[in-house]
């Protein structure tokens, strides 16, 4: 695999995994704001970790983008 679709490989997973764990967070919250401490605690502390741990990859796959090629008419 190219550096350019394994960085898009990448980028699209981390996307995924954020938009899933964004949705266990709130789902957490409401569960938490119904009254069930113990699960709603555990959902909102185990998203938020999987949350902490896509950060460090989505930061990585943005510095390693290859430039993107020049925009606009050449000059010269």
């Amino acid at each position: 695999m190219t550096i350019k679709n394994d960085l898009a490989h990448e980028a699209r997973l981390a996307t995924l995994l954020v938009v899933g764990l964004s949705a266990a967070l709130v789902f957490g919250i409401i569960v938490l704001a119904g009254g069930d401490w113990l699960p709603g605690t555990i959902i909102v502390v185990a998203s938020l970790i999987g949350l902490a741990r896509q950060i460090p990859i989505v930061v990585k796959a943005r510095r390693q983008r290859p430039p993107s090629a020049p925009q606009g008419r050449p000059t010269g």
